[in-house]
């Protein structure tokens, strides 16, 4: 037993310093994102047991990412998200964490170019009035320019997806559009 633990110890070192260790290549890319969740009319549904549209006001997203550039134009990665919402007509108020996987393409190889890739996480809602958290999955495109020097890059990233949770426990659901405009920062390793 204890040598199957050192060798997959031994493995995962190797793994990680071959990813880390490209001087040259810089393929491993790190970054945050803030930006608003814009408000329009009718964003939110609620279902069981009120079924009901509500509209959110305009709110913050903060987003950390790590993407491998895999190839010359496509890459992939992971993302955790924080989005805070209150909403118009109450005083209630909620929080959604989201982690997931994204695809990003970019196109041309130049310093400006355009990306368009796409998004699918999986997260929680932790509402005010809710006594226990809504779990769920979102889905979603994202497009916008970005422009790189050295190992720095600059983007701007509109997004749009579409997100479904639900209570374990009762039959509380929420279904919801997800607009984002994002400012995302980043450096290449």
């Amino acid at each position: 037993m204890n040598n199957k633990i050192g060798i997959l110890s031994l493995l995962s070192l190797i793994l990680t310093l071959n990813l880390f260790a490209q001087e040259q290549e810089h393929k491993n890319i790190i970054g945050l994102g803030a930006g608003i969740s814009p408000s329009y009319e009718y964003d939110v549904w609620v279902g069981d047991p009120v079924f009901a549209w509500v509209t959110r006001n305009t709110g913050p997203v903060f987003q950390s990412f790590y993407a491998r550039q895999v190839r010359d134009g496509l890459r992939l990665g992971a993302y955790f998200e924080y989005e805070y919402s209150t909403f118009k007509l109450s005083d209630d108020y909620a929080s959604r964490y989201n982690f997931g996987l994204n695809w990003l393409s970019q196109y041309p190889k130049s310093a400006f170019h355009a990306q368009l890739g796409g998004y699918m996480g999986f997260g929680s809602i932790i509402a005010s009035n809710l006594d226990q958290a809504l779990n769920g999955a979102d889905i979603g495109i994202m497009i916008g320019p970005a422009f790189e020097k050295d190992n720095f890059g600059i983007a701007l990233h509109v997004q749009y997806g579409k997100g479904y949770y639900k209570t374990t426990g009762t039959s509380a659901e929420v279904g919801m559009a997800i607009p984002r405009f994002l400012v995302k920062v980043y450096y290449k390793l």
